[in-house]
């Protein structure tokens, strides 16, 4: 009697699991109605992808100034790449081999280098000794 009052608890037990509503892996954000069009996060692989051996073929590539339009991800950053003049990039274009600006933002710049996703803040300039810096 014992076992099956234990097997149809057990069972019961799994049927409220099995039936149950799930909730959503990501939760539901209300947008703006000037968004047309939602953008998944981006999440920095960078460091996943050198842990497996991922070599930094474009060097070293700094944001200068950026142009961003909003929160679309689309602009014009000022990259500079190696110590060379630094040119402007259009979201989407490729900046070096193997390394595209995927998104600018009023702070910096999203890349894709080889498929890992790595942002790159402004250079800033340190300020000078008694200067405020503007709020």
């Amino acid at each position: 009697m014992l076992l099956a009052v234990a097997l149809v608890a057990s069972v019961t037990d799994w049927v409220l699991t099995l039936s149950a509503r799930r909730t959503p892996s990501e939760p539901v954000r209300s947008l703006p109605a000037t968004d047309t069009e939602i953008r998944p996060q981006l999440a920095d692989t960078a460091p996943i992808a050198r842990l497996f051996g991922a070599s930094d073929a474009s060097g070293n590539i700094r944001a200068l100034g950026v142009m961003a339009e909003g929160s679309t991800g689309r602009g014009i950053a000022l990259i500079g790449v190696e110590g060379k003049p630094a040119r402007p990039v259009h979201a989407g274009e490729a900046i070096a081999p193997g390394v595209i600006l995927t998104e600018v933002r009023r702070d910096g710049v999203m890349i894709n280098r080889s498929g890992a996703v790595q942002q790159i803040r402004l250079a800033t300039k340190p300020v000078p000794p008694g200067v405020l810096p503007a709020k």
